[in-house]
This record gives structure tokens, sequence and C-alpha cells, in this order.
């Protein structure tokens, strides 16, 4: 199992948009919400099984906002950024399992502390964090709820 980079700007339109307020009360339940995250020019290997952390970049406070398991194959679809260059990008689908107030994400100097070695903030999605930077970030997210996969 791999673990992926997954960015997100709230200065940006995406398409589908992040949904942190419906998401939230659905996991405390215990539900997993899906949606899709876009891989950047990642196309291939991310597969089902795989964990993504997602980050939040662009303006203060940045860091850690949400984790997800990635349920699909990467596939292509229509650019989510009708600005950027290509017409088109790779999309995973999702199922969420945590999600952190996007004002108080685990801060990228906390993420550096733990794993020192991970560039926390890509130009793009789909980075893949090495496995054992993966598994303290992963295991410190989830270490109360005891919800790994």
């Amino acid at each position: 199992m791999a673990t992926f980079l997954f960015l997100v700007n709230p200065e940006l339109a995406y398409d589908p948009y992040p949904d942190w307020e419906r998401w939230e009360p659905l996991i405390a339940e215990g539900k997993f919400p899906s949606s899709t995250w876009n891989t950047g020019m990642r196309r291939q290997g991310i597969v089902p099984g795989d964990r993504g952390l997602i980050v939040k970049v662009g303006r203060e406070s940045r860091g850690l906002v949400g984790a997800c398991i990635i349920t699909s194959e990467i596939y292509l679809g229509p650019h989510w950024n009708p600005e950027a260059r290509s017409v088109e990008t790779g999309y995973v689908d999702i199922e969420m399992r945590e999600v952190i107030d996007l004002e108080d994400p685990v801060t990228l100097d906390e993420l550096r502390t733990v794993a020192p070695h991970v560039l926390w903030t890509p130009r793009q999605s789909g980075t893949r964090v090495p496995e054992i930077e993966a598994e303290t970030v992963w295991s410190i997210l989830f270490d109360e709820t005891g919800d790994s996969e």
C-alpha cells in the first residue's frame, strides 16, 4: 500500500469541490463519504487500497487537512481548472477517512518535524510519500480513533 499527497487550495475552484462541512459529521458517524481527487500529472502507480494525505496549500494556514483511501485506478477526465494547459487530468475515486479544520491544520512545521524528508507542498497532487514517513503521519492521524483502513 502506497501513500500519496493530494493538494487543496481554497482559493481555487475545484470540480467537485472538497466538502469538509458535509464530510466531517459523516466521518464522525463512522461513514466514509466518497469523492474524486485529481492526481496531477500522475497517470499510473495509484491503485485501490492506497492512501491519500490531503495538504492545504496557498494561503495560511497550510498543512495536513485530511486523509482518504483510494478506491479506483487512475482515470482521465476533464481538467478541474479551465485555465490549465491540459484539457484533461488524472483522477481517482476516494473515501474520506479524516478531515481537519481548514483553518487549523496539522502545520507544515509539525509535518516536517515527524517527516523532514517529505516535500509537503509540491506543485501538484500525486506525489508519493516514502513508506516510513507515510506510516508515521497516518498513525498520528488515527492513533486516537483506531481507524487505519
